[in-house]
Protein backbone atom coordinates (compact mmCIF):
# COMPACT_ATOMS: atom_id res chain seq x y z
CA UNK A 1 0.00 0.00 0.00
CA UNK A 2 1.64 3.50 -0.83
CA UNK A 3 1.34 6.74 1.03
CA UNK A 4 1.01 9.97 0.55
CA UNK A 5 1.77 12.98 2.68
CA UNK A 6 0.91 10.33 5.77
CA UNK A 7 -2.47 9.63 3.80
CA UNK A 8 -3.11 6.36 3.25
CA UNK A 9 -3.79 5.72 -0.14
CA UNK A 10 -4.76 3.07 -3.42
CA UNK A 11 -6.41 0.27 -1.25
CA UNK A 12 -7.80 -2.80 -2.78
CA UNK A 13 -11.00 -4.26 -3.63
CA UNK A 14 -12.49 -7.24 -2.37
CA UNK A 15 -11.82 -6.88 1.18
CA UNK A 16 -13.84 -7.94 4.19
CA UNK A 17 -14.86 -6.13 7.51
CA UNK A 18 -15.46 -7.77 11.23
CA UNK A 19 -18.74 -7.47 13.02
CA UNK A 20 -19.69 -9.51 16.35
CA UNK A 21 -16.88 -11.52 15.89
CA UNK A 22 -17.82 -12.76 12.38
CA UNK A 23 -16.22 -11.46 9.08
CA UNK A 24 -18.38 -10.18 6.24
CA UNK A 25 -17.68 -10.12 2.75
CA UNK A 26 -14.62 -11.63 0.91
CA UNK A 27 -11.66 -10.96 -1.05
CA UNK A 28 -8.45 -10.95 -0.74
CA UNK A 29 -7.54 -8.65 2.37
CA UNK A 30 -9.02 -8.13 5.47
CA UNK A 31 -8.63 -4.37 6.90
CA UNK A 32 -9.59 -5.13 10.38
CA UNK A 33 -7.39 -5.02 13.22
CA UNK A 34 -7.11 -6.10 17.07
CA UNK A 35 -10.39 -5.77 19.01
CA UNK A 36 -12.95 -3.90 16.41
CA UNK A 37 -14.85 -7.04 15.77
CA UNK A 38 -16.17 -7.13 19.57
CA UNK A 39 -20.16 -6.42 19.75
CA UNK A 40 -22.16 -5.23 22.81
CA UNK A 41 -25.06 -6.86 23.77
CA UNK A 42 -28.26 -5.18 25.62
CA UNK A 43 -28.22 -6.09 28.74
CA UNK A 44 -32.09 -5.55 29.25
CA UNK A 45 -33.41 -8.59 29.31
CA UNK A 46 -36.85 -7.48 27.69
CA UNK A 47 -37.14 -3.81 26.42
CA UNK A 48 -39.30 -1.72 24.50
CA UNK A 49 -38.87 -0.92 20.46
CA UNK A 50 -39.37 2.66 19.14
CA UNK A 51 -40.16 1.24 15.00
CA UNK A 52 -40.44 3.92 12.65
CA UNK A 53 -41.85 3.07 9.57
CA UNK A 54 -41.33 4.55 6.15
CA UNK A 55 -44.41 3.97 4.09
CA UNK A 56 -43.35 5.54 0.90
CA UNK A 57 -39.98 3.38 0.89
CA UNK A 58 -39.16 1.45 -2.39
CA UNK A 59 -39.63 -1.72 -1.21
CA UNK A 60 -41.90 -1.51 1.83
CA UNK A 61 -44.33 -4.34 2.66
CA UNK A 62 -46.61 -4.41 5.28
CA UNK A 63 -45.73 -8.15 5.33
CA UNK A 64 -42.58 -7.50 6.10
CA UNK A 65 -42.73 -5.05 8.98
CA UNK A 66 -45.58 -7.75 10.56
CA UNK A 67 -42.69 -10.33 10.78
CA UNK A 68 -40.75 -7.76 12.21
CA UNK A 69 -43.15 -7.13 14.83
CA UNK A 70 -44.18 -10.34 15.59
CA UNK A 71 -40.55 -11.48 16.58
CA UNK A 72 -39.68 -8.63 18.60
CA UNK A 73 -42.88 -9.92 20.37
CA UNK A 74 -41.41 -13.40 21.12
CA UNK A 75 -38.10 -12.00 22.00
CA UNK A 76 -39.82 -10.93 24.86
CA UNK A 77 -40.01 -7.23 24.18
CA UNK A 78 -42.54 -4.97 23.48
CA UNK A 79 -42.58 -2.09 20.60
CA UNK A 80 -44.55 1.29 19.79
CA UNK A 81 -45.18 1.97 16.15
CA UNK A 82 -44.80 5.47 14.15
CA UNK A 83 -45.79 6.20 11.07
CA UNK A 84 -45.00 9.56 9.64
CA UNK A 85 -45.91 11.20 7.06
CA UNK A 86 -42.88 12.85 5.95
CA UNK A 87 -38.84 12.50 6.38
CA UNK A 88 -38.85 15.78 8.66
CA UNK A 89 -41.88 13.79 10.34
CA UNK A 90 -40.22 11.10 10.94
CA UNK A 91 -37.04 12.72 12.62
CA UNK A 92 -38.90 15.15 14.91
CA UNK A 93 -41.32 11.84 16.22
CA UNK A 94 -38.37 9.78 16.56
CA UNK A 95 -36.70 12.87 18.53
CA UNK A 96 -39.45 13.82 20.58
CA UNK A 97 -40.37 9.86 21.67
CA UNK A 98 -36.66 9.14 22.86
CA UNK A 99 -36.54 12.62 25.23
CA UNK A 100 -39.77 10.91 27.29
CA UNK A 101 -36.38 8.65 28.09
CA UNK A 102 -35.30 11.75 30.00
CA UNK A 103 -38.32 12.45 31.21
CA UNK A 104 -40.34 9.43 32.13
CA UNK A 105 -43.48 11.84 33.21
CA UNK A 106 -44.19 13.55 30.30
CA UNK A 107 -43.63 10.03 27.74
CA UNK A 108 -47.33 9.39 27.32
CA UNK A 109 -49.14 6.47 27.48
CA UNK A 110 -46.43 4.45 25.36
CA UNK A 111 -43.57 4.83 28.10
CA UNK A 112 -46.12 4.82 30.86
CA UNK A 113 -46.90 1.62 30.00
CA UNK A 114 -44.25 -0.50 28.61
CA UNK A 115 -41.09 1.42 30.28
CA UNK A 116 -38.52 3.38 28.32
CA UNK A 117 -37.64 2.97 24.80
CA UNK A 118 -34.51 0.58 24.72
CA UNK A 119 -33.72 0.66 20.61
CA UNK A 120 -35.28 1.68 17.65
CA UNK A 121 -35.97 0.30 14.23
CA UNK A 122 -35.52 2.22 10.88
CA UNK A 123 -38.28 -0.12 8.56
CA UNK A 124 -37.11 1.79 5.30
CA UNK A 125 -33.74 2.75 3.13
CA UNK A 126 -30.75 4.48 4.17
CA UNK A 127 -32.62 7.80 4.12
CA UNK A 128 -34.93 6.54 6.65
CA UNK A 129 -32.13 4.82 8.52
CA UNK A 130 -30.22 8.36 8.60
CA UNK A 131 -32.93 10.17 9.98
CA UNK A 132 -33.54 7.81 13.12
CA UNK A 133 -29.56 7.07 13.87
CA UNK A 134 -29.56 11.03 14.57
CA UNK A 135 -32.08 10.01 17.47
CA UNK A 136 -30.31 7.29 18.37
CA UNK A 137 -27.18 9.10 19.01
CA UNK A 138 -28.67 11.96 20.81
CA UNK A 139 -30.82 9.39 23.27
CA UNK A 140 -27.83 6.60 23.10
CA UNK A 141 -30.04 4.34 21.76
CA UNK A 142 -29.16 1.01 19.61
CA UNK A 143 -30.53 1.31 16.02
CA UNK A 144 -31.23 -1.34 13.58
CA UNK A 145 -32.26 -1.40 9.85
CA UNK A 146 -35.30 -3.28 8.38
CA UNK A 147 -34.15 -3.09 4.86
CA UNK A 148 -37.58 -1.81 2.44
CA UNK A 149 -35.46 0.60 0.44
CA UNK A 150 -34.25 0.53 -3.22
CA UNK A 151 -30.76 0.29 -2.08
CA UNK A 152 -30.23 -0.43 1.76
CA UNK A 153 -26.52 0.10 0.99
CA UNK A 154 -26.15 0.23 5.12
CA UNK A 155 -28.25 -2.75 5.69
CA UNK A 156 -25.95 -4.08 3.33
CA UNK A 157 -22.88 -3.66 5.43
CA UNK A 158 -24.09 -4.02 8.76
CA UNK A 159 -25.78 -7.65 7.92
CA UNK A 160 -23.47 -8.97 5.20
CA UNK A 161 -27.20 -8.45 2.68
CA UNK A 162 -30.38 -7.40 2.53
CA UNK A 163 -32.06 -9.98 3.73
CA UNK A 164 -35.56 -9.53 5.74
CA UNK A 165 -35.48 -11.93 7.19
CA UNK A 166 -32.01 -11.78 8.63
CA UNK A 167 -32.22 -8.41 9.51
CA UNK A 168 -35.24 -9.41 11.81
CA UNK A 169 -33.18 -12.11 13.65
CA UNK A 170 -30.23 -9.68 14.15
CA UNK A 171 -32.09 -7.07 15.20
CA UNK A 172 -33.66 -9.23 17.88
CA UNK A 173 -30.65 -10.82 18.43
CA UNK A 174 -29.80 -7.85 20.74
CA UNK A 175 -26.00 -8.05 19.78
CA UNK A 176 -24.63 -4.14 18.67
CA UNK A 177 -21.77 -2.38 18.36
CA UNK A 178 -20.64 1.37 18.00
CA UNK A 179 -20.30 2.92 14.35
CA UNK A 180 -18.84 6.41 13.19
CA UNK A 181 -21.00 8.94 12.17
CA UNK A 182 -19.56 12.04 9.57
CA UNK A 183 -20.63 15.37 9.17
CA UNK A 184 -20.77 16.96 5.79
CA UNK A 185 -21.14 20.86 7.28
CA UNK A 186 -23.98 20.31 9.80
CA UNK A 187 -25.80 17.33 7.84
CA UNK A 188 -24.89 13.90 9.04
CA UNK A 189 -24.55 10.57 7.43
CA UNK A 190 -23.39 6.90 8.17
CA UNK A 191 -23.19 5.22 4.75
CA UNK A 192 -21.05 7.97 2.16
CA UNK A 193 -21.79 11.05 0.30
CA UNK A 194 -20.76 12.00 -2.75
CA UNK A 195 -20.45 14.44 -5.70
CA UNK A 196 -20.81 14.43 -9.35
CA UNK A 197 -20.82 10.75 -10.34
CA UNK A 198 -22.63 9.43 -7.32
CA UNK A 199 -25.41 11.53 -7.95
CA UNK A 200 -26.25 11.31 -11.17
CA UNK A 201 -25.94 7.59 -11.13
CA UNK A 202 -27.90 7.66 -8.19
CA UNK A 203 -30.72 9.70 -9.96
CA UNK A 204 -29.97 7.73 -13.53
CA UNK A 205 -31.08 4.01 -10.72
CA UNK A 206 -33.87 5.64 -9.28
CA UNK A 207 -35.54 6.21 -12.57
CA UNK A 208 -34.53 2.49 -14.08
CA UNK A 209 -34.41 -1.11 -12.11
CA UNK A 210 -30.83 -1.28 -11.18
CA UNK A 211 -28.98 -3.72 -13.43
CA UNK A 212 -27.97 -7.41 -12.08
CA UNK A 213 -24.93 -8.26 -14.40
CA UNK A 214 -21.56 -5.83 -15.17
CA UNK A 215 -22.66 -4.72 -18.53
CA UNK A 216 -25.93 -2.89 -17.53
CA UNK A 217 -23.70 -1.36 -15.01
CA UNK A 218 -20.82 -0.14 -17.41
CA UNK A 219 -23.76 1.38 -19.15
CA UNK A 220 -25.20 3.42 -16.56
CA UNK A 221 -21.50 4.65 -15.37
CA UNK A 222 -21.07 5.67 -18.96
CA UNK A 223 -24.20 7.59 -18.66
CA UNK A 224 -23.80 9.45 -15.17
CA UNK A 225 -19.98 10.29 -16.20
CA UNK A 226 -20.93 11.79 -19.54
CA UNK A 227 -23.51 13.99 -17.19
CA UNK A 228 -21.23 15.47 -15.05
CA UNK A 229 -18.66 18.62 -15.89
CA UNK A 230 -16.19 18.66 -14.23
CA UNK A 231 -14.30 21.83 -12.79
CA UNK A 232 -11.55 22.78 -10.91
CA UNK A 233 -11.46 21.97 -6.95
CA UNK A 234 -8.96 22.07 -4.20
CA UNK A 235 -9.27 18.90 -1.78
CA UNK A 236 -7.45 18.37 1.56
CA UNK A 237 -7.72 15.25 3.05
CA UNK A 238 -5.76 15.77 6.73
CA UNK A 239 -2.58 17.33 5.54
CA UNK A 240 -2.95 16.26 2.31
CA UNK A 241 -3.41 18.85 -0.28
CA UNK A 242 -4.09 18.84 -4.09
CA UNK A 243 -5.66 20.02 -6.63
CA UNK A 244 -8.47 17.95 -9.10
CA UNK A 245 -11.06 18.23 -11.54
CA UNK A 246 -12.89 15.22 -10.57
CA UNK A 247 -15.72 13.29 -11.80
CA UNK A 248 -16.30 11.28 -8.76
CA UNK A 249 -16.03 12.20 -5.40
CA UNK A 250 -16.99 10.72 -2.36
CA UNK A 251 -16.11 9.49 0.73
CA UNK A 252 -17.33 6.23 2.19
CA UNK A 253 -17.62 5.42 5.88
CA UNK A 254 -19.37 1.94 4.84
CA UNK A 255 -18.71 -0.02 1.91
CA UNK A 256 -21.82 0.27 -0.26
CA UNK A 257 -23.39 3.40 -1.71
CA UNK A 258 -26.07 3.22 -4.71
CA UNK A 259 -26.21 -0.44 -4.81
CA UNK A 260 -22.64 -0.44 -5.94
CA UNK A 261 -19.02 -1.16 -3.60
CA UNK A 262 -17.32 1.30 -3.41
CA UNK A 263 -15.05 0.69 -0.33
CA UNK A 264 -15.23 -2.78 0.94
CA UNK A 265 -12.08 -1.78 2.77
CA UNK A 266 -14.38 0.52 5.20
CA UNK A 267 -14.22 0.00 8.48
CA UNK A 268 -17.47 1.32 10.62
CA UNK A 269 -15.46 2.31 13.70
CA UNK A 270 -12.33 3.29 12.86
CA UNK A 271 -12.71 6.91 13.07
CA UNK A 272 -11.68 6.95 9.14
CA UNK A 273 -13.24 7.63 5.96
CA UNK A 274 -12.22 6.21 2.17
CA UNK A 275 -11.86 9.27 0.20
CA UNK A 276 -12.27 8.25 -3.60
CA UNK A 277 -11.60 10.57 -6.51
CA UNK A 278 -10.34 10.44 -9.94
CA UNK A 279 -7.73 12.20 -11.65
CA UNK A 280 -9.35 13.24 -15.00
CA UNK A 281 -12.01 10.01 -15.91
CA UNK A 282 -13.50 9.69 -19.13
CA UNK A 283 -17.27 8.04 -19.86
CA UNK A 284 -15.37 5.11 -21.31
CA UNK A 285 -13.22 4.86 -18.13
CA UNK A 286 -16.14 5.71 -16.11
CA UNK A 287 -18.13 2.55 -17.73
CA UNK A 288 -14.87 0.04 -16.73
CA UNK A 289 -14.84 1.62 -13.58
CA UNK A 290 -18.67 0.70 -12.56
CA UNK A 291 -18.36 -2.63 -14.41
CA UNK A 292 -15.38 -3.60 -12.01
CA UNK A 293 -16.86 -2.02 -8.91
CA UNK A 294 -19.95 -3.94 -9.37
CA UNK A 295 -17.61 -7.24 -9.91
CA UNK A 296 -15.37 -6.34 -6.78
CA UNK A 297 -12.55 -6.44 -8.84
CA UNK A 298 -11.70 -2.80 -9.27
CA UNK A 299 -8.08 -2.13 -8.06
CA UNK A 300 -7.27 1.71 -7.03
CA UNK A 301 -4.06 3.69 -8.31
CA UNK A 302 -3.16 6.75 -9.76
CA UNK A 303 -5.74 7.68 -12.21
CA UNK A 304 -8.92 7.00 -9.51
CA UNK A 305 -7.40 7.22 -5.76
CA UNK A 306 -8.44 6.06 -2.63
CA UNK A 307 -7.45 7.67 0.27
CA UNK A 308 -7.49 7.55 4.23
CA UNK A 309 -8.78 10.43 6.37
CA UNK A 310 -10.97 12.35 9.15
CA UNK A 311 -11.01 15.75 7.83
CA UNK A 312 -11.92 16.77 4.36
CA UNK A 313 -12.49 19.79 3.04
CA UNK A 314 -13.40 20.33 -0.98
CA UNK A 315 -14.18 23.40 -2.55
CA UNK A 316 -15.65 25.55 -4.59
CA UNK A 317 -19.01 23.28 -4.87
CA UNK A 318 -21.79 25.80 -4.53
CA UNK A 319 -25.02 24.97 -6.15
CA UNK A 320 -23.50 21.15 -6.57
CA UNK A 321 -25.84 18.27 -5.40
CA UNK A 322 -24.50 16.05 -2.72
CA UNK A 323 -25.74 12.55 -2.18
CA UNK A 324 -25.97 11.72 1.45
CA UNK A 325 -27.04 7.79 2.20
CA UNK A 326 -29.62 8.23 -0.61
CA UNK A 327 -30.77 11.94 -0.53
CA UNK A 328 -30.16 14.54 -2.97
CA UNK A 329 -29.17 18.21 -1.14
CA UNK A 330 -27.97 20.83 -3.17
CA UNK A 331 -25.13 22.76 -1.26
CA UNK A 332 -25.72 26.44 -0.71
CA UNK A 333 -21.71 27.54 0.25
CA UNK A 334 -18.68 27.31 -1.50
CA UNK A 335 -16.86 24.89 1.37
CA UNK A 336 -18.05 21.30 1.75
CA UNK A 337 -16.23 20.69 5.48
CA UNK A 338 -16.15 17.15 6.39
CA UNK A 339 -15.26 15.50 9.80
CA UNK A 340 -15.51 11.82 10.53
CA UNK A 341 -15.11 10.49 14.24
CA UNK A 342 -16.50 13.27 16.56
CA UNK A 343 -19.51 11.18 16.87
CA UNK A 344 -20.98 8.01 16.90
CA UNK A 345 -24.28 5.61 17.32
CA UNK A 346 -25.06 1.84 17.95
CA UNK A 347 -25.53 -0.29 15.19
CA UNK A 348 -27.84 -3.93 15.50
CA UNK A 349 -25.25 -5.76 13.23
CA UNK A 350 -24.19 -9.31 12.42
Amino acid sequence: MEKHAGVYAAGRRGSSFKCGGKTVGGGQRKWYTGDMGRSRHQKESGGHYLVLINKSSANYTRRAVSKLLEAIKKSGRQFTIYEPESAMGLLKQAQDAVKANARPASGGQHTERRGAFTAIVACGGDGTFNLAARAAMEADLPIGALPLGRFNSIARHLYGDTSVDKAIALITAGNYRKIDIGMASDQPFIGAIGLGFLPELFQLLTKEKPPRFGFGWSQFGSKAAAAVKPSAMTLKIDAYKLEASPVLFNVNLLSFAAGLPFSEASIMDDRHAEVIFDMGMKPADASTLTKALYKGKYLFGNDVRMYRGQTITIQPVKGRTLYLDGELIPLPTNVLSIKIGEKQVKAFCA
